[in-house]
C-alpha cells in the first residue's frame, strides 16, 4: 500500500474510451502530492483528499510554476499523509528530481499538440 501518482495526456481520441495510458509514474513522491493537492484545493475548493482516485488536469501556466518549484528545490514539504512515504520525502525529491522535470517538459509539448494533461493519484 501507498501513494502511487500518475500523469498522462488526453485527446479526442482517447477521451471518451477512458483508457488512459499513463507516462510517467511516481511511487511516495510526497512533495510532488504536496504541491497537486494544493493545486486541487486552490482551483476546485474541495478537500485534497478528494484528489484520490481522482483527476487534476493541468495547464501550461501549472507547469511552468511546478517547473519553478523544481528547480529552486521548492516543492512544499508534506507534513503527513498515512501512505505518503513522507518519511523519505527529501530523497524521494532528490530521486524524482530529473523525471520531474521532464514531465514538465511533456506535458507542455502534449498542451502544444492539443492534448490535455492530467495527474492522478492513489492510495
Amino acid at each position: 500500500m501507498g501513494l502511487d501518482q500518475y500523469a498522462y495526456s488526453i485527446s479526442e481520441e482517447n477521451a471518451a474510451e477512458g483508457g488512459h495510458v499513463p507516462q510517467f509514474t511516481w511511487r511516495k513522491h510526497s512533495r510532488l502530492q504536496t504541491w497537486m493537492e494544493a493545486l486541487y484545493t486552490a482551483r476546485t475548493g474541495l478537500h485534497s483528499d478528494n484528489l484520490n482516485c481522482g483527476e487534476l488536469r493541468l495547464t501550461e501556466a501549472d507547469l511552468t510554476a511546478l517547473e519553478t518549484a523544481i528547480r529552486e528545490k521548492a516543492l512544499p514539504v508534506c507534513h503527513g499523509g498515512f501512505f505518503y512515504g513522507h518519511q523519505a520525502q527529501e530523497e524521494q525529491a532528490d530521486a524524482y528530481h530529473d523525471q520531474d522535470l521532464a514531465f514538465c517538459a511533456w506535458a507542455k509539448a502534449e498542451i502544444s499538440e492539443g492534448r490535455a494533461v492530467a495527474y492522478s493519484c492513489w492510495w
